[in-house]
């Protein structure tokens, strides 16, 4: 992405380049397999609509900087509307779009697509949605929330979407070091002075807590695999 800095700017106490910096942007626009998989598809499943002569209007949930909306451009698309609540990322969306010549394909909405209305921000229903609304927990940044409000208000009956499926599995380990974060430990002041917790802390493991960590992030050697991974959600 060409002049990214000229995307960002800070108002008030709010770092907007700070935020993006530590946003997942970039680790997913430098993600190679993921991009090409998801434009095989989208280039699949427009082709396959124009080949039954249905006109394709596409709505890009969380468009970021408008990756997918370009793709969709790319092979065809008849119109698109992009949404994106995070108002500097759509404002860097317009200007990459613009670059990569396709402003006139695509429409950047800075909203939530919660808040879209057919008839005002969409001219019409779409019959195609495409987005990346997943986190490392799959549904955690409240993708059924979404598609369920796109489904009932924004989407024809018989619309497409990619991805069409997900599914989540589960796998049990044994890992001292991430039980250890919910323990306490002493702490030394001084070379002759601690702050220790007392017996009944050490023992206790603390409350439930989820932590936002790949297993692949940790050495392989600091946690155990118990069970093979299972499938226990199919979406």
């Amino acid at each position: 992405m060409e002049d990214s800095n000229n995307c960002l700017e800070s108002v008030g106490d709010i770092d907007d380049e700070q935020d993006i910096a530590r946003s997942a942007y970039a680790d997913m626009l430098h993600d190679i397999e993921r991009n090409e998989k998801y434009e095989k598809a989208i280039a699949k499943v427009i082709s396959q609509m124009k080949n039954k002569g249905i006109s394709v209007n596409v709505l890009d949930i969380g468009t970021g900087t408008g990756l997918l909306s370009m793709m969709a451009a790319k092979h065809g698309a008849d119109s698109i509307v992009a949404c994106e609540a995070f108002t500097p990322v759509a404002e860097c969306a317009v200007k990459v779009i613009e670059d990569n010549g396709y402003s006139a394909s695509i429409k950047v909405i800075p909203k939530r697509s919660t808040d879209l209305i057919v008839g005002n921000d969409l001219p019409k229903k779409a019959n195609l949605v495409v987005a990346e609304l997943y986190d490392t927990e799959l549904i955690g940044e409240g993708a059924i929330l979404s598609y369920n409000h796109a489904r009932k208000e924004l989407l024809e009956e018989d619309f497409l979407s990619v991805p069409s499926r997900a599914r989540i599995y589960a796998q049990l380990v044994e890992c001292p070091l991430a039980r250890s974060w919910n323990r306490p430990f002493s702490i030394e002041v001084t070379k002759n002075d601690s702050i220790m917790p007392q017996p009944e802390a050490e023992i206790c493991s603390g409350a439930p807590a989820v932590h936002d960590i790949q297993m692949s992030q940790l050495l392989s050697e600091s946690f155990t695999a118990i069970t093979d991974p299972a499938e226990v959600f199919l979406f």
